[in-house]
């Protein structure tokens, strides 16, 4: 699949937010991580994986919260910061930074009437408890709240993504479920904020993003992220794993080999951009 000039356009659109946002943290001393295919790109490609349009951050719990405090009045105008406490309307957990002077449509979603904007994600990083079985139990209750926000949103459930048959058939039941006559999403997204603050990342050996993609499988050795190494990304450096081959080859196996054409997918589609209107390619 070739870099369109579209993906390109939102590729830099995000970079200039990445900038803002390491602007504010290297001001004021706060560390964050690049996750998932961030820090792929910055070790395979030296920038975004070619097909990829997003840019993941994590922050460790106590600099996460500190930067949603400081950051609206320290981003450029159009920028701004997009949660669930702030928005009651947004359906993720984590955090956004999205640039209102443009418009995509999240094509995992595909409804090209709900168009939203070009943003990066910002994850906190969490501890997890030390104890094997403790941390198990402690996995099941956070993913069963997730899976119940997940639920509030039927409509915005990915049917795109690989699953496997057990995945299959429990979604399957539990889309069966009135879940929005059980609960409402804004009070599992509380519950979630509340079992993640409860862990510190200081005491915990494993720690990660368990509201990532890859879910339990982001969490991973502390050591791992180390105090962080930086990588070139486009023009710029950008902190990441101290030990990114531990980290890429646990989540993505042999991560120098690319993935087949059909599994290289984008996450949005361009609308418009500063005052430019784009067409599909």
């Amino acid at each position: 699949m070739a870099e369109s000039s579209n993906i390109r356009t939102l590729q830099m659109i995000d970079l200039d937010i990445v900038k803002a946002v390491v602007q504010i943290c290297d001001a004021h001393h706060l560390r964050y991580y690049m996750l998932g295919g961030t820090m792929l790109g910055a070790v395979r490609h030296q920038g975004f994986i070619p097909w990829d349009d997003d840019i993941d951050l994590g922050m460790p719990r106590r600099d996460y919260e500190r930067f949603l405090k400081i950051a609206p009045d320290l981003l450029p105008a159009a920028y701004r910061i997009v949660n669930y406490r702030n928005t009651p309307s947004f359906q993720y957990y984590i955090t956004r930074v999205v640039d209102e002077d443009t418009k995509v449509i999240e094509e995992r979603i595909g409804n090209d009437t709900r168009y939203t904007h070009a943003s990066i994600d910002i994850f906190p990083v969490d501890g997890t408890p030390n104890n094997r079985m403790l941390r198990k139990l402690y996995f099941f209750r956070v993913l069963f709240h997730r899976a119940m926000m997940s639920l509030c949103y039927k409509d915005s459930i990915d049917r795109k993504r690989p699953r496997g048959t057990a995945e299959k058939m429990l979604l399957w039941v539990m889309e069966r479920i009135p879940v929005e006559k059980m609960t409402t999403p804004g009070r599992q997204k509380e519950a979630i904020d509340r079992l993640l603050r409860k862990q510190s990342v200081r005491k915990s050996e494993y720690i990660g993003n368990i509201m990532g993609a890859y879910r339990t499988r982001e969490i991973v050795p502390k050591s791992w992220y180390g105090k962080g190494k930086y990588y070139q990304f486009e023009d710029i450096r950008l902190r990441g794993f101290s030990d990114a081959d531990a980290y890429l080859t646990y989540t993505y196996g042999d991560y120098m080999q690319l993935p087949p054409e059909e599994q290289r997918k984008t996450h949005y589609r361009l609308l418009e951009a500063h005052g430019v209107t784009y067409q599909p390619e």
